[in-house]
């Protein structure tokens, strides 16, 4: 059954205008501000809509045309939508209502990220590894790769931290070695490190994120990933804490 757009709501209303923007992303030189009227429809500063679950299999069709920019731009904006999924719909809504479509996305996206050679360099790589955790359906980590300042807490003395993953970037070495973990809203406090995990003590899934992106040779966000999945010293109270545990386990 054709989907009834004009009973569906994105950003600015009813979503009459959708299928005419789909329309617009197979013509190269209106693709690019289709895709950016799509995004800020359908996926507006991270909000989705009941018209973004709507657009899923049509996004699914033109990430399986594998014209290049126009996958790399399907496999984004579905991922992003399925990841909220939760602002309307209980964890697990895009699995159970499009199994097909989200199966061709997940391996639309595994061939992009084993074809050689990549179509990207530094941390790009880390866009379609969330992406291909966003489709398994993997929480926190389908958007907690790229490169971001993250909060957490110290297990031991629970004072609230930030983490600074920007201050390597790519293909350099950090400005200040022990500046990446320091005390949200600090008078004085002591800057600390991240330490990575060596490759081959990675936890089972950051060690298949690893091999995907060794094997692509896409290393500085193999690096990266070492550091996200590595450990820190709390800036108060001294004691060493697993980075991972503790993104996946904060509360605001």
């Amino acid at each position: 059954m054709p989907t009834d757009w004009s009973h569906l709501m994105h950003a600015y209303g009813p979503a009459v205008d959708v299928p005419q923007l789909f329309e617009q992303v197979a013509d190269p030189e209106r693709a690019r501000d289709a895709w950016h009227e799509l995004w800020s429809c359908l996926c507006h500063q991270g909000t989705v809509y009941p018209a973004s679950f709507a657009a899923l299999p049509v996004l699914a069709e033109i990430a399986a045309d594998h014209r290049q920019y126009n996958c790399q731009q399907a496999i984004a904006l579905a991922s992003r939508i399925v990841v909220g999924e939760e602002q309307l719909h209980e964890a697990g809504y895009v699995r159970a209502h499009y199994p097909d479509e989200i199966s061709a996305l997940h391996r639309v996206t595994q061939q992009a990220l084993t074809e050689q050679p990549f179509d990207g360099s530094g941390y790009d790589y880390l866009n379609p590894l969330e992406a291909l955790l966003a489709f398994e359906g993997i929480a926190v980590w389908s958007d907690a790769l790229l490169p971001d300042l993250r909060d957490v807490r110290c297990p031991s003395c629970s004072h609230r931290v930030a983490i600074d993953f920007y201050l390597r970037p790519p293909g350099a070495r950090p400005v200040n070695a022990r500046s990446r973990v320091r005390r949200l809203n600090p008078k004085e406090s002591t800057a600390t490190d991240v330490h990575p995990t060596a490759p081959a003590d990675l936890p089972p899934l950051a060690a298949r994120l690893y091999r995907l992106a060794i094997e692509a040779e896409q290393f500085v966000a193999a690096e990266h990933l070492t550091y996200l999945f590595g450990r820190a010293t709390c800036p108060d109270c001294g004691n060493e804490f697993s980075v991972p545990e503790q993104i996946e386990a904060f509360v605001p």
